[in-house]
């Protein structure tokens, strides 16, 4: 049974997890950062959490993801310009090529016309994009030999006893063997 993470990790701890698997990537196009949710092992049992990053950190991550990564970078820079793609399709189209840089599609293509008053338009912007990776079809994203430095966020700055299950990224780390 999956825990949360903030459950087992010293409140206002700065640390580490490896053995990571994202099951789905939440974003929105009028936003500069992204939501990971992943899974992890931490002291011998499966624990889940949320993880507040960059589009940079995303894209980083994707790349560490090897082939399968470059599917889901391209799967995400096509949400982020309103063109919706199944991920058969998403997969052909990444094999042998480099993936695509997501900031770069998120600043050509997440900006607003400022000029338009049409309160109807953009309709698909009011809401976060999620893509999920958790189905036999879909599975988890694996990152193997990566290990994340997380710190906890809080539900109010005022009362740092009160950790949700939310961190933050402050680094990312590779194995060298």
């Amino acid at each position: 049974m999956l825990k949360p993470l903030a459950e087992v990790v010293e409140p206002g701890a700065d640390f580490f997890v490896e053995d990571i698997a994202l099951t789905a990537i939440v974003f929105d196009a009028n936003d500069d950062d992204v939501t990971l949710w992943v899974t992890t092992v931490f002291d011998d049992e499966l624990h889940f959490f949320h993880l507040a990053a960059s589009f940079a950190d995303l894209n980083t991550l994707l790349r560490l993801a090897g082939e399968r990564g470059s599917a889901i970078d391209l799967e995400v820079a096509n949400a982020l310009s309103g063109e919706p793609q199944e991920a058969e399709e998403a997969e052909d189209a990444a094999e042998g090529h480099a993936p695509t840089d997501l900031m770069s599609a998120k600043n050509e293509e997440g900006q607003e016309d400022e000029d338009e008053d049409d309160e109807n338009d953009d309709d698909d912007h009011l809401y976060p994009t999620l893509l999920e990776y958790v189905t036999e079809e879909r599975p988890p994203v694996l990152l193997p030999g990566v290990a994340l430095k997380l710190a906890f966020t809080y539900t109010d700055e005022t009362d740092t006893e009160a950790a949700f299950n939310i961190f933050t990224l402050e680094g990312i780390y590779l194995h060298i063997t």
